[in-house]
């Protein structure tokens, strides 16, 4: 390869390390920039929505297609009270009334399944009803409406709170309600055994994670877990929330709600060594096929309005397609390496500058 040659060769690969340098510091700092992260990405439910406006009813609106909206509820009740995180079933049944004459259509669990490992079809605007913690108001006040509506739903279960006389705190539902819910169509997963907590990581407790999501701080032996001991604790949840699940209702458990939303690349292996292929997070988005850790939009809280809610729902394409989960680490490492590529090509491109100019230089000389 001639000097001329190998230094085009060199300026190029030097622009494009350049050009995808900066994709990199981009992604991984895109959210201390948000004017930058809306161009890249758009506007997600949290970035600002505070235009909606309620709109018309359309029973022949097509929103979006081979897509997924994945409602999110905890606690809906008749009278929340002062309760923030409680929907008023009033608010709740506005919900299902908008979706209904808007041409909204409700999917279930096994369809949804289907939908993300196989492609399965789903409806155009189709949606998911997903509940956390189960609350002993979802049989009281919320099983009625569904029945009403003949809408399928799921609850995600912390497992050791279900008919549990001990436990302290929003009463909970009972295995026989469980039961008889399920045999109606309303079906029931994993929000973990034991670990929907926040737990420190270090010995002043300064530090706290979500249960699930790392090594946590072992008072009784004064250190952090290891890597191996974090993994074993949360196999061992999950995997006792799987066994009472499938004894309890006779079917085999597939799916997890993540308590918070937060999970990490361990808690994901282990997810699949256990048979659980689909997992959800409470981070706006759409969902699509093949996505096995979905999105889901919070539909529940005292602050919600029904009609803003349907019409995010029927924006759903342009507000929620662009979500993405935070890939910031690896991308900072990956934008670290290519520093350190462009680095060395710019290296051996002034290397290859320097010999070009002796070159020119040796031929104006007549050498």
């Amino acid at each position: 390869m001639s000097l001329k040659t190998r230094h085009i060769v060199l300026t190029s690969l030097l622009l494009g390390l350049t050009v995808l340098c900066c994709v990199l510091i981009i992604q991984t700092y895109h959210a201390r920039m948000p004017l930058v992260g809306r161009l890249f990405y758009g506007t997600g439910s949290a970035a600002g929505n505070s235009d909606l406006r309620p709109g018309q009813n359309e029973p022949h609106g097509e929103y979006y297609k081979d897509r997924v909206i994945v409602l999110m509820y905890h606690e809906v009740m008749k009278n929340p009270h002062n309760d923030a995180g409680a929907l008023s079933i009033s608010k709740f049944e506005r919900q299902l009334d908008l979706m209904k004459a808007n041409n909204f259509h409700w999917i279930t669990m096994d369809q949804y399944r289907g939908f993300i490992l196989r492609g399965d079809p789903v409806p155009d605007n189709a949606v998911l009803l997903t509940f956390d913690d189960g609350y002993e108001s979802f049989y009281q006040d919320v099983y009625p409406i569904l029945s009403k509506y003949e809408a399928p739903a799921t609850n995600f279960l912390i497992v050791n709170t279900i008919g549990n006389p001990r436990h302290v705190g929003v009463p909970k539902l009972n295995w026989e309600q469980v039961k008889e819910m399920s045999r109606t169509g309303i079906t029931f997963y994993s929000h973990s055994f034991d670990s929907h907590r926040y737990v420190p990581t270090d010995a002043k407790g300064k530090h706290r994670i979500a249960a699930l999501t790392g090594p946590i701080y072992l008072k009784d032996k004064g250190r952090r877990e290891t890597k191996e001991e974090y993994k074993e604790r949360i196999k061992a949840d999950l995997e006792q929330a799987n066994t009472i699940l499938e004894q309890k209702l006779g079917t085999a458990n597939h799916v997890l709600a993540f308590p918070y939303g937060a999970f990490s690349k361990p808690l994901l292996d282990i997810c699949a060594q256990l048979g659980i292929d689909v997992t959800l997070t409470v981070k706006d988005g759409l969902d699509r096929p093949r996505q096995s850790n979905g999105f889901r939009l919070n539909a529940g809280g005292a602050q919600n309005d029904p009609d803003l809610q349907v019409a995010l729902m029927k924006q759903a394409k342009q507000r929620l397609g662009h979500a993405h989960f935070d890939r910031a680490p690896e991308r900072k490492r990956e934008a670290l390496w290519t520093l350190a590529a462009m680095m060395i090509v710019a290296a051996l491109l002034a290397e290859s500058a320097f010999k070009l100019r002796q070159q020119k230089r040796r031929m104006s000389n007549g050498w």
